[in-house]
């Protein structure tokens, strides 16, 4: 099917866009992969660093789907703009929080901040084109999927050549550099409704069976995801397989991660979303078996290749639908739910596997994900399949009428 090109001028809003997702991605990960080693260095408990680290996290549960519905009253520019202004302002304040407690409101308020800026930029993204969007959306997410794996890189250079309190400073001028290149390059016709819906009719809107499905799947895919990084290095050391080994085998998994997920999103705007998530759904299954019965160097590797292809084709496709299928006027609320239940995967997926290691062990606990992948398989048949293409063939039909 023939596309429309792309002005320049939506590949600049696209970019700054993607770059905001970036600092999401980035400013958490740079602070929290080195917050317990600077925690630990004046004594706090292993409980104090743990809640500290989910600060920002918990905040994200609790905002991402209360930022979305704000967007979708009152415009998502204004709201995108103030979450990295916040971000920046608060992460200059560090000096001022240094015990335990006045570090979990630090990073609870960060939290916040990536939470408003995170949501909306993914609803702008999704609200930009009127075809591409699982291009669109895959370009977003390659991009934030590279500010995970540089910001525990760049966060440990930091913190050993200068000191912890300049991971902040970074922050800070990520934040502000991203809002600056925003103001530029990305605009909003934003028109308020006329009547205002109440929440509840929102959630009710927000919640059909297909967006539920897309909600699940997009989060089965970071609880994997998570439950990889948390614990492929304990299964190693457990296997005799050591800890820099495992190290370079999720180094592997996240350029995988990062690289597939703009073909993932290509793929769903020409196949649509049933095929790439199912497709997805079993590749990421045959890596959690590989890593739970077969525990050597060389099927970890092959194993990583096939998760990170899986999780980029369910977290990615998952929100292409979304974006394809949700009406404008609820897509911030849409984007919202979508990334709560991504921060439920991404946080209970280690302490899901996590418990069950305790109680049936590691291997055990790794076979329990492939639970969620065959849900998430069987909720893929409960998509439109059509939904991308239909909307592509509408607008070229539109075009080719003028």
């Amino acid at each position: 099917m023939e596309l429309i090109p792309i002005k320049y001028k939506d590949v600049m809003a696209l970019l700054s866009l993607s770059l905001v997702g970036f600092t999401a991605s980035f400013t958490g990960h740079l602070i929290s992969s080195n917050l317990g080693n600077y925690m630990g260095s004046f004594g706090s408990s292993m409980t104090a660093i743990g809640l500290v680290i989910g600060s920002l996290a918990i905040a994200e549960v609790l905002f991402k789907t209360p930022f979305g519905i704000l967007s979708d009253r009152y415009g998502k520019l204004k709201l995108m703009l103030g979450g990295l202004a916040l971000l920046a302002i608060i992460s200059m304040m560090f000096p001022l929080f240094k015990d335990p407690a006045a570090l979990f409101t630090i990073r609870f308020m960060q939290g916040v901040a990536i939470a408003a800026f995170s949501t909306t930029s993914t609803a702008m993204v999704a609200d930009l084109f009127t075809d591409r969007k699982g291009e669109a959306m895959g370009t977003y997410n390659s991009l934030k999927g590279a500010g995970y794996a540089l910001g525990p890189i760049l966060g440990g250079l930091v913190t050993q050549y200068f000191n912890f309190f300049d991971t902040f400073l970074l922050c800070a001028a990520a934040s502000a550099t991203v809002l600056v290149l925003c103001l530029v390059a990305v605009k909003e016709s934003f028109t308020p409704p006329k009547k205002r819906r109440s929440v509840g009719l929102m959630l009710k809107e927000s919640n059909r069976l297909d967006y539920v499905s897309c909600y699940f799947i997009g989060m089965s895919g970071m609880l994997a995801f998570y439950s990889i990084i948390s614990f492929l290095p304990v299964y190693g050391t457990i296997n005799g397989i050591g800890a820099g080994v495992t190290g370079a085998i999720l180094g592997v998994q996240a350029v995988v991660y990062v690289l597939a997920q703009y073909y993932s999103g290509k793929a769903a705007d020409k196949y649509g979303s049933r095929l790439p998530i199912m497709i997805g759904s079993v590749l990421l299954a045959a890596g959690i078996l590989l890593i739970a019965l077969v525990p050597s160097p060389l099927a970890w590797g092959v194993a990583v290749i096939l998760s990170g292809l899986g999780i980029s084709a369910l977290w990615v496709v998952s929100n292409s639908y979304l974006a394809y299928a949700a009406p404008a006027a609820l897509m911030g609320t849409v984007m919202g739910l979508s990334g709560t239940f991504k921060e439920v995967g991404d946080g209970g997926g280690p302490i899901l596997i996590g418990f069950l290691g305790d109680w049936i062990g590691l291997k055990g606990a790794f076979l329990c994900i492939l639970i969620f992948l065959a849900l998430s398989f069987i909720l893929a048949l409960t998509l439109d399949n059509g939904v991308g293409q239909k909307s592509e063939a509408k607008t070229i039909e539109a075009i080719k009428a003028r």
